[in-house]
């Protein structure tokens, strides 16, 4: 019995640490504790913004910034934030209990997120967050940029964020460098895409009417974009896609599917309204029970496009 005794203790044993050698081996995030961000071999010189395009297509005089990736234990896509302060010491924002902004935080997050260790800052995105770090944010104010900014070099100090999404422990910083640079005047404007259909006259050159979905003023660079339409009684919106630039059929567009066929969907009787999924691709969609919903009456027809992820969504309501 003694005997019989041991090897079960062994064999308990023996299990147990199966069972911890199991769960030590599962991949697992860890939460990252060190980062760096390298000093540029151009820090001592002084940067030059120049106007190359507009938003993200901004590719002339640009700041390349590079990173050491955090270690986070595992091979994973890391998404770099770069952030610019006039400040040394970035200072969050200060919130009340309700959650609204009482003192905004000394720091401007560039627009664009890339997925590189190798970073590249556009001279639009840059001048964009150091013009609105001096109170510029306002297509209007470029006389007191032209007064008060222009061609003269400011301290701007940089850190990087880095994070994996869906994974808030993730959440890392980078150290902060000083670097000297000129912008030039850009101010961030709402983002555009265009609704494209039988609405429009299927032209993607010159479609008549324009329809423009925009982002929200105050949701700049959201990727969300809205319009409404008037559809006169008797009429209805036809078949229609997005573009997110004009010029080609082929490139650019946001459908229901890939194929270039129109997708048919029902608006909800209760809520006159529509919810689902849009793709890269040039299925147009078609609202089947137009005249149920309308009654023939003239009614306009908000559409609402999310594309701040990889999951497009659509949304499509009517009111009369």
């Amino acid at each position: 019995m003694k005997k019989i005794s041991i090897l079960m203790a062994a064999a308990v044993a023996a299990c147990g640490l199966m069972t911890s050698c199991k769960s030590d081996t599962q991949p697992r995030l860890e939460k990252p504790t060190e980062f760096v961000l390298n000093t540029p071999a151009l820090a001592n010189q002084t940067y030059i913004l120049q106007e190359g395009g507009e938003g993200e297509d901004a590719t002339s005089t640009s700041i390349q910034l590079t990173v050491s990736q955090p270690n986070y234990g595992l091979g994973v896509v890391t998404q770099y934030e770069v952030q610019a302060s006039l400040s040394k010491d970035f200072e969050d924002a200060v919130l009340d209990e309700e959650g609204n902004i009482v003192t905004p935080a000394n720091y401007e997050s560039l627009r664009t997120i890339d997925t590189n260790a190798k970073i590249n800052c556009s001279a639009f995105d840059m001048a964009v967050a150091i013009n609105a770090l001096n109170g510029i944010t306002d297509k209007d104010q470029e006389g007191y940029f032209n007064e008060n900014f222009a061609g003269k070099a400011q301290k701007v100090f940089v850190r990087v964020h880095a994070y994996v999404n869906h994974a808030p422990y993730s959440d890392i910083y980078s150290n902060v460098i000083e670097l000297s640079v000129v912008p030039y005047f850009a101010v961030a404007v709402p983002g555009t895409i265009w609704m494209i259909g039988e609405y429009t006259g299927w032209s993607i050159d010159a479609p008549k009417p324009l329809v423009l979905l925009s982002e929200p003023e105050n949701a700049i660079g959201s990727k969300v974009y809205s319009a409404t339409i008037h559809i006169e009684a008797g009429a209805n919106p036809g078949a229609f896609r997005f573009y997110t630039a004009l010029g080609s059929w082929d490139e650019n567009s946001i459908g229901a599917q890939v194929d270039d066929n129109a997708v048919s969907i029902a608006l909800d009787p209760a809520s006159m309204s529509f919810e689902g999924d849009a793709v890269d691709g040039k299925g147009s969609w078609s609202i089947s029970n137009w005249a149920d919903i309308t009654g023939g009456e003239a009614a306009d027809l908000k559409m609402t496009v999310d594309l701040s992820t990889s999951a497009y969504k659509v949304y499509y309501s009517v009111s009369l």
